[in-house]
């Protein structure tokens, strides 16, 4: 059982991404995508906040697959749903008391409104953002993918979590400095990946972004 003092970071199941890749890259040879889709709940001695909501609840509805635009479809995959994934770690959403979007596509603010009771913190301000004031946890702008694009960074007494968000979909993308493959603004887009290697190379850093293969939804306990 982890204290009411601890610093925990958990990946939540929220569904899939399935595109053609050649809808963004003009290439008929493209081959077909999936990939997960996580929100984040964030533990802390002050509140449970969550880092995205993921996919719009009416996939689960009904629907066990939608498009969101034209070339980019959702699927339920092995989820049940942001509600049902944070029960299964043992909380309630109503428990839930901070929002922080990455940013405002669908497939990362889709389940806002499963929470209408918590408080979102929207994007708007500029610079790094200390959520409490204390360094625990900072929203970092990180501009590419979209203009209003953030990450998060979570820092606990010996190690940290770094939340791209869409900065980047693998961590090995921090090393390459290879950006995704939806761009406003590509210059951006690898300005903002050169600051996040950097933050992550400061410390001992576990990075875990929206879209990776690799995650399994084991907590990090800071």
């Amino acid at each position: 059982m982890v204290s009411s003092s601890a610093l925990m970071v958990i990946p939540l199941n929220c569904g899939q991404l399935q595109f053609n890749r050649s809808v963004f890259t003009g290439s008929p040879k493209d081959s077909i995508l999936e990939l997960p889709v996580f929100a984040f709940l964030i533990l802390h001695p002050q509140g449970m906040i969550l880092f995205d909501t993921g996919l719009p609840p009416r996939l689960w509805s009904g629907s066990t697959i939608m498009e969101l635009i034209p070339g980019l479809r959702a699927k339920q995959g092995n989820s049940e749903g942001l509600v049902r994934e944070i029960e299964k770690q043992g909380y309630s959403h109503k428990d839930i008391s901070i929002i922080a979007n990455s940013h405002n596509h669908p497939d990362h603010a889709g389940g806002n409104t499963l929470i209408p009771e918590a408080h979102c913190i929207w994007q708007g301000h500029r610079g790094d953002y200390d959520l409490f004031r204390d360094g625990s946890i900072l929203l970092l702008p990180t501009p590419g993918h979209s203009t209003d694009h953030r990450s998060m960074l979570v820092r606990g007494n010996n190690k940290q979590v770094l939340l791209t968000g869409d900065a980047c979909f693998r961590p090995n993308n921090l090393i390459d400095l290879n950006p995704p493959l939806i761009l406003e603004d590509r210059q951006e887009a690898l300005q903002s990946l050169e600051r996040l290697r950097d933050i992550s190379e400061e410390r001992e850093t576990v990075i875990l972004t929206s879209h990776d293969p690799l995650v399994r939804g084991e907590a990090v306990i800071l």
